[in-house]
């Protein structure tokens, strides 16, 4: 890798002062001159020796430039930024060496990412880098500081990633020819913990890398170069029957944690158990670390209330005496002068939310009373809250028509300003084998709007349980065009009535996928937007610069970020597979700080066409869309006089788009993402005469 040791410290970065010299540029023999390649061999001396970079005077050819049908692969242009270039993939190494019968010399170069590779002419020397390439020194290593050397770290993410902070490596990454990775998958060594013995910094990024020592030699294998970054200072053990479960928000900043503990547990066994090709996770298991998060997080302002299918497929394969995380976000904060009634499944799941008040109640006081040590409720209270649970359920697929003497103590007990959790009874059979029940859910709030079984009906050929709904090609989930015409039509009848659809009512291309991998005897969660009442209105735009007669109908949306997703090539997985990614604006949205910081680094590799590409497609699928707050409900207890009235100054008179991300490469290599939304302004309204419904009109800028 060029190593170049330095003095008694490490030093972050070297100053160098170049010494102008003038020479004569030494040209290759063009095809004209009478010349022969008399020598082409491999080169052997130690690969760390061989990296070189670019002087600019030559181009880079498929052959060597005499050789008859020798093409340019880079011009000299192309070299130059490359040797000017701030990522270490574009460090190249020379691996063979052509010389001439007189006497000139060309050696066979590559990039250390693969994307070019050929032949330039290197001077008249062999075995000594000139004309058109030059010594490159990779990496600078130093002194291990006293501040390091005292202390014992972990690998902070383990996994499988290649980013250079999840695995070692025998050399920095990309810094040394055909040096790769010193262990593929670090979660084996994720409690291993390390000595540092080793530091330096890669010369185009300038990042610190770091040599480390597994402190028990039984895990010497994983010895290797990491980011620094990449490390963690070691913790306290985790027991051989626990889990321990990280609760971070959305930068990845860690709020709480806990120690899942089974009896039976053994060290490195899964806390669940495989399923087809997925996971799962035991009913009791899923129940009692939802209760422990929500425990664990009271008074931190996250929360956590409903585990979604894919956070308990990733916990399913979490092992004991390891870590796994769990992302939770900005508690709602519950109004001083009520109680919030979050009302959970089996699995303590929260399936709806009942905000019960009382104008005259102050924050703190309890919402019953106590008398002798027992706590009871006004009849008047219980009643009411009855009546609002009944109501909220109605439609649910659930059920709480009595309340019990425990459940009445608890919200006797429970104070203004705060919450209290309530287990319902699901309203619906057992599942049938031949059957996948989908579970309409406002993604906003996690709650089950709405809950339909999808039965396989075929007599000849019923489905066998645990069979996927849909089928897999190539890697690809698809559903039959029957199953997604039938699932459309009823979504859309058992919806009716609940102030919710599906997303432009039907399923999305990412909701079939998932459909497509339900599997039959099981369940599936669908989310669902509000409905606007289309009863009076109808709400169109066009964008400012094109005619009004353009103008589409605006659907609403219960979504915060657009339903679309894209698959990102080269994000994740490894040099063999560049599939891994397909990821929605949410996706995005949610992403860990560590996990963001790899996708921006995967894009900064992607061409101008592509990011524009992605930028246009996100837009294109947030245009003729809005975020239904409840203009729509103000809308309709307006006239037609109150709507022209209140064109310009209203709830209803902007409107905004679901955020959609916008991707932006500054030219070297780093992308921002901005979220942004398509604001949609009010113009005109009028009547129409066939039944009296009013149509709004917006434009918006479709720049």
């Amino acid at each position: 890798m060029n190593v170049k040791l330095k003095s008694s410290v490490f030093i972050s970065a070297v100053a160098l002062g170049i010494l102008g010299v003038s020479c004569v540029s030494i040209q290759p023999a063009h095809a004209g001159t009478v010349s022969k390649i008399v020598s082409n061999r491999k080169l052997t001396t130690n690969p760390a020796s061989r990296s070189i970079t670019f002087t600019g005077s030559s181009a880079l050819y498929s052959k060597p430039k005499i050789s008859k049908g020798a093409r340019v692969v880079a011009s000299k242009a192309v070299l130059t930024d490359l040797a000017n270039s701030k990522f270490s993939s574009n460090n190249f190494a020379a691996y063979r060496q052509a010389t001439t019968k007189s006497g000139s010399v060309y050696y066979k170069v590559t990039s250390f990412d693969g994307k070019y590779r050929g032949w330039i002419y290197g001077g008249k020397k062999a075995g000594k880098f000139s004309g058109g390439i030059e010594p490159f020194t990779t990496f600078d290593q130093g002194n291990v500081p006293s501040s390091l050397s005292n202390y014992t770290f972990k690998i902070a993410a383990p996994g499988f990633q290649n980013d250079g902070k999840t695995v070692t490596y025998k050399n920095p990454l990309n810094t040394t020819y055909q040096s790769g990775k010193q262990i593929g998958d670090s979660v084996k060594y994720a409690n291993t913990t390390f000595k540092i013995d080793g530091i330096g910094t890669r010369t185009r990024e300038n990042d610190t890398w770091v040599h480390i020592s597994a402190i028990n030699s039984d895990d010497s294998a994983a010895n290797g170069w990491i980011l620094y970054k990449g490390l963690c200072e070691a913790e306290s053990p985790i027991p051989d029957s626990s889990l321990r479960i990280d609760l971070v928000d959305s930068k990845g900043n860690l709020i709480r944690y806990i120690n899942y503990t089974s009896a039976n547990a053994k060290y490195n066994q899964p806390l669940g158990v495989p399923y087809g090709s997925s996971w799962t996770i035991g009913d009791d298991d899923l129940a009692n670390i939802q209760v422990a998060v929500r425990q664990a997080l009271q008074g931190t302002g996250y929360a956590l209330d409903t585990l979604s299918s894919n956070q308990a497929g990733f916990l399913a394969q979490a092992k004991f005496g390891h870590k796994a995380s769990l992302t939770v976000k900005a508690a709602d904060p519950i109004p001083g002068n009520s109680v919030r009634i979050n009302i959970v499944n089996d699995e303590n799941a929260v399936v709806d939310t009942v905000d019960y008040t009382n104008q005259n109640a102050q924050v703190g006081q309890t919402l019953g009373s106590t008398d002798g040590g027992s706590a009871s409720l006004d009849p008047a209270d219980e009643k009411a809250i009855q009546s609002d649970i009944s109501t909220a359920l109605k439609k649910s697929g659930y059920k709480l028509d009595s309340l019990s003497d425990a459940q009445l103590a608890d919200l006797a007990k429970t104070k203004f300003g705060s919450s209290v959790y309530l287990k319902a009874d699901n309203d619906t059979t057992t599942i049938a084998d031949n059957a996948v029940r989908i579970n309409f859910t406002d993604p906003s709030s996690g709650k089950v709007i709405k809950s339909i079984d999808y039965v396989n009906t075929d007599a000849d050929d019923p489905a066998k349980k645990g069979s996927t709904l849909g089928t897999e090609t190539n890697g690809k989930w698809t559903l039959g065009d029957s199953d997604i015409v039938e699932i459309n039509a009823l979504a859309a009848s058992s919806l009716s009535g609940t102030g919710y659809i599906l997303n432009n009512e039907h399923l999305s291309d990412d909701q079939e996928s998932a459909l497509a991998q339900a599997k039959f005897g099981g369940s599936i969660t669908v989310n669902v937007g509000k409905a606007a009442d289309s009863n009076n209105f109808a709400l169109y735009a066009a964008s400012s610069s094109s005619n009004s007669a353009n103008a589409q109908q605006l659907v609403p949306t219960g979504l915060q970020y657009v339903d679309e997703s894209w698959e990102f090539p080269d994000v994740g997985g490894n040099s063999n597979k560049s599939t891994y990614s397909k990821l929605s604006a949410a996706d995005i949205a949610g992403l860990s700080s560590t996990n963001l910081t790899n996708f921006k680094q995967a894009l900064g590799k992607y061409s101008a066409d592509s990011i524009n590409k992605i930028n246009a497609d996100f837009k294109s699928a947030a245009e003729m869309q809005y975020v239904d707050s409840g203009q729509t409900a103000a809308l309709n207890k307006a006239d037609l006089s109150a709507v022209k009235s209140g064109l310009q100054n209203s709830s209803w008179s902007t409107l905004q788009s679901p955020k959609y991300p916008v991707f932006t490469n500054d030219g070297s290599g780093a992308v921002s993402i901005n979220w942004q939304t398509i604001t949609y302004h009010a113009k005109s309204a009028k009547q129409n005469t066939n039944d009296s419904s009013i149509n709004v009109y917006y434009t918006f800028d479709a720049q």
